[in-house]
This record gives structure tokens, C-alpha cells and sequence, in this order.
């Protein structure tokens, strides 16, 4: 049986998580590391799957990123170029809003109206179309195969100086966010999320 790959750090040595009142079987399958425990308490949302190498618990049937209200990502650094993608999917009309910045400009805020200004500077590139209701929630599903709620909160690889970070913020209902982030490290789905992100947005990305 070919086991599933965990999302934040890509092992195969995962194992199903079983919920409810154990009985003496499940008990020894744990101490075996066959399964994990996952308590007593269920949801639709609860995951099903273990990672035996970095403990994360993932899968299931239904993802946080379902409802996803608005999308924030932004890759670069202080050498060469960065890249910002915006999305507010609150709005009737989603606007993704695309900027390109180089010589270690990265404090492209895309949330709010674009200065005026910003059009004229040579090292910014400002890019804005309108997304589909379809398309929307088709993006929506291509990031939730991507698992991103399941990576890990913060990659980093501290040989590394300076380099290239990134950060990825999802807003959720009632104020709630995914919040990613990482410095010259990278999740196990980074290729995959990254060509999701060129469908749609239809510019260069990293």
C-alpha cells in the first residue's frame, strides 16, 4: 500500500490517525507505530493522517481553504526581484492585483489602492485583472490540493545568509488566517503551489 506524503516535510513514513475510545488492539498498534491516537473528539475538518518523521497530522475530508476569504503572497528579497499577488475574494468583483519590484524593493503593500505614484517607478511592475467567480473558487481548489494548511508555520535553512524569503497570508471567516512563511526553505508542494499561482495570475513568479 503506498502511503501518503506528508504535506509539511515530505516523508512517506505517515500513518492513519484513529479517533473514539481505543481498545487493547489499537493500543498496541500504537505502541507498534502503526497508528496514531488522535483523541476522542472528531470534526469534518479533523485530519486522518500522521507523521511519524516531524509529527504533523494532516488530510481529511473537508479544508480550511474551502472558504477562503482573501489571498496574500509575496516572494523575493533584498537581491534582485520580488513578486506580490493579492486577492480580496470578499468583493463582488476579485481583483488580482500582481507587482514585480527589484533592487531589494519589497514593501509592496497590494492590499490597499496602489498609489498613483508607484505606475512611474522604473523598478515597479503593476499588473491588475479581474478573476472569474469560477475562477476564483477554481484557484481556491488548486491551493487546497496544494495542502498548504498543513505545512509547517515557518521554513527556514539558517546556512543561508539573506537570500530569498516568502510568506503566505489566507484570510478565513470571522477574522481567522493561515499564516506561512519561510527564508531559503521550502514546503514539499512549493513547485506545484507556484504554478497554480502562474495560471492565474498569468506573470512570472519567482
Amino acid at each position: 500500500m503506498v502511503k501518503r506524503k506528508c504535506p509539511a516535510c515530505g516523508s512517506t513514513d505517515t500513518v492513519k490517525l484513529l479517533y473514539g475510545m481505543p481498545n487493547q488492539e489499537a493500543y498496541r498498534d500504537e505502541q507498534r507505530r502503526e497508528i496514531v491516537l488522535g483523541g476522542c473528539c472528531i470534526s469534518p475538518n479533523s485530519p486522518n493522517r500522521a507523521c511519524k518523521n516531524c509529527g504533523q497530522r494532516f488530510g481529511g475530508n473537508n479544508s480550511e481553504l474551502k472558504n477562503m476569504c482573501s489571498f496574500d503572497f509575496y516572494v523575493g528579497g533584498y537581491f534582485g526581484t520580488s513578486y506580490h499577488v493579492y486577492i480580496d475574494g470578499r468583493r463582488e468583483k476579485k481583483w488580482l492585483r500582481y507587482g514585480q519590484t527589484s533592487n531589494g524593493y519589497n514593501l509592496l503593500d497590494l492590499k490597499n489602492e496602489i498609489p498613483s505614484e508607484y505606475y512611474a517607478m522604473e523598478d515597479v511592475v503593476l499588473t491588475e485583472k479581474e478573476l472569474s467567480n469560477e475562477q476564483w473558487y477554481n484557484l481556491i481548489d488548486e491551493i487546497a490540493a496544494c495542502e498548504v494548511e498543513y505545512w509547517n508555520n515557518n521554513y527556514f535553512n539558517s546556512t543561508i545568509l539573506d537570500g530569498t524569503q516568502w510568506h503566505i497570508e489566507i484570510g478565513l471567516p470571522e477574522g481567522h488566517e493561515i499564516y506561512k512563511s519561510g527564508s531559503n526553505e521550502y514546503p514539499p508542494a512549493w513547485k506545484k503551489f507556484i504554478e497554480v499561482l502562474k495560471k492565474y495570475v498569468d506573470e512570472r513568479i519567482g
